[in-house]
């Protein structure tokens, strides 16, 4: 599906089979001699027709096309590498830049990546799955790119758009958008979306990525915007509301995660199985590998923010990391 939202501005809906994300939003700002493209999808073939079939639609070539990737996560980078032409652009945010990189360096990174969770209670064997199973091993970018680094401030020039570079971390450590200050329109990546809540994950980089994620919502939150364009699902025409509607989800799943642990001490993955989840009808023994490690990687990423607040004390033991709440923290 193309739609031009604005006038020179096209999402193309760039299919994510077999996701709970079902798609992902790829945008074309047009230019006059060269367009920018935010975001491309996974490095499979459904991706690939879909996107040049609506750069086709668009009477563009990949050798008029420059690339800016919001964030390091494979539905949006994944193309990347594939698409690139001799004259083609493609920026992104120093940090996850490098991490898209180290991505394509093999299993070794991988490896190290997921063993990072072993003491949260995630078992080897599960783990071990996770090596076959974990969508950005299967569907990274098949290559590394050598990305114009951006940050804070910057402005790309596409025709008659300016476009701001936000840094917004908390999804990803050095996740960017972009803000055409004059139509008051924000690509925001996934920092904001309009029908699901992002993910929030641990990041080795970030010991408090909620904390960083719900500073990005308050930046934004102080900006004029008129309509988000987010990388899934439906556009957001009230992004006041959203973000206030997100900063809540996760005072809900604050609140949540402290009644988990009143009177015990447990680890990310015991917490993360005790959580309500929005998919449909589906026990926590029946969710996916992939889906448990999201699960589990948010759980953490909430009990991290406790401790950060002084809520809840975090406790190295032989069997691995568990989590307790603070006496002063403990729900009514």
């Amino acid at each position: 599906m193309i739609e031009e939202v604005v006038n020179g501005i096209y999402r193309i809906e760039v299919p994510l089979p077999q996701t709970p994300l079902k798609a992902l939003n790829a945008y074309l700002i047009k230019g006059n001699n060269r367009h920018l493209l935010v975001d491309n999808g996974f490095n499979r073939p459904e991706c690939r027709e879909a996107l040049l079939g609506g750069l086709n639609q668009l009477a563009v070539s990949l050798e008029q096309v420059d690339m800016f990737i919001t964030h390091l996560h494979a539905d949006h980078c994944g193309l990347t590498a594939d698409l690139l032409r001799p004259d083609t652009t493609v920026y992104s945010s120093a940090g996850d830049g490098a991490v898209i990189n180290q991505m394509t360096e093999g299993s070794a990174f991988w490896s190290e990546l997921l063993q990072e969770m072993a003491p949260h209670g995630c078992s080897a064997e599960w783990l071990h799955s996770l090596e076959t199973s974990h969508p950005a091993i299967r569907f990274g970018p098949s290559g590394p790119v050598c990305f114009t680094p951006l940050s804070e401030g910057e402005v790309l020039q596409y025709g008659t758009f300016s476009l701001r570079v936000l840094s917004v971390p908390g999804h990803t450590p050095d996740h960017l958008a972009l803000f055409e200050p004059h139509l008051k329109i924000l690509l925001s990546g996934d920092v904001i979306l309009g029908d699901i809540s992002p993910n929030i994950s641990h990041w080795r980089e970030m010991p408090d990525a909620l904390g960083a994620y719900l500073h990005s919502l308050d930046k934004l939150d102080t900006l004029d915007i008129s309509l988000t364009l987010p990388g899934h699902r439906s556009l957001v025409h009230n992004t006041g509301e959203r973000i206030e509607a997100l900063r809540q989800h996760h005072a809900h799943r604050l609140n949540e995660v402290r009644g988990i642990l009143k009177g015990k001490s447990l680890n990310a993955f015991e917490v993360a199985a005790s959580m309500t989840w929005a998919l449909r009808g589906a026990a926590w023994k029946d969710f996916l590998t992939p889906q448990q490690w999201f699960a589990t990687n948010e759980a953490l990423s909430h009990l991290e923010h406790l401790v950060a607040r002084g809520e809840a004390v975090r406790q190295n033991e032989n069997k691995g990391i568990r989590f307790s709440l603070s006496c002063s923290a403990w729900p009514a």
